[in-house]
């Protein structure tokens, strides 16, 4: 079983705006990530919360996903994928690494990541006309070691290029996988209120 972890406990300074709940055709931009992955059939979506924690539970329908609370949220986003992996259920065969502000990842995309990391890969991650994107499969094995990397801001990039060997890249034609929402003005897309 894969399941989901869905990042969305960073403040958005750059952005001026609780990004999770930045409107995206008129749904916020975490409740769209998580419409997406349930379009693809993982059953268990994890969403790491942090800043603004209550306003956006109080805000988006989270009773389908197991919410977690990341206390050391100003650490970046490395403390956040670390919640997220402790979270993972014992029956998790492998996860997927997704960010609330990138709304625009097709269910397409994220069923074919799925699809690569069930024929035995280790880690899968799209490609965008040679860009590397979202989401980010990872087998289960992958979990401690990736936790030890765990630094800042970075996530799992430096897990990842140190197993470039392990990374099968599956190429997809969908800008969502490299597109994100730090600068709404540039994007046409409205802050919420």
């Amino acid at each position: 079983m894969i399941e989901a972890i869905v990042l969305a406990a960073g403040k958005g300074e750059r952005l001026g705006t609780i990004k999770p709940l930045l409107l995206i055709d008129n749904e916020p931009a975490l409740a769209r990530v998580i419409r997406t992955v349930k379009q693809t059939g993982v059953k268990q979506i994890i969403v790491v919360l942090g800043y603004a924690a209550d306003e956006i539970m109080n805000t988006i329908d989270l009773s389908d996903c197991r919410v977690v609370i990341n206390q050391q949220f100003k650490t970046g986003m490395s403390s956040s994928l670390r919640v997220g992996i402790e979270s993972l259920s014992p029956r998790a065969d492998g996860f997927l690494i997704l960010l609330a502000d990138m709304p625009y990842i097709s269910s397409g995309t994220i069923r074919t990541v799925v699809a690569a990391g069930t024929t035995g890969a280790l880690i899968v991650a799209p490609h965008y006309h040679g860009q590397r994107g979202f989401p980010v499969y990872l087998h289960k094995s992958c979990s401690k070691e990736l936790i030890a990397t765990l630094t800042g801001d970075i996530g799992a990039r430096d897990f990842i290029a140190k197993h470039q060997e392990q990374l099968l890249g599956v190429e997809v034609n969908d800008p969502g996988t490299v597109r994100d929402i730090d600068r709404p003005k540039t994007l046409g897309e409205k802050k919420r209120g």
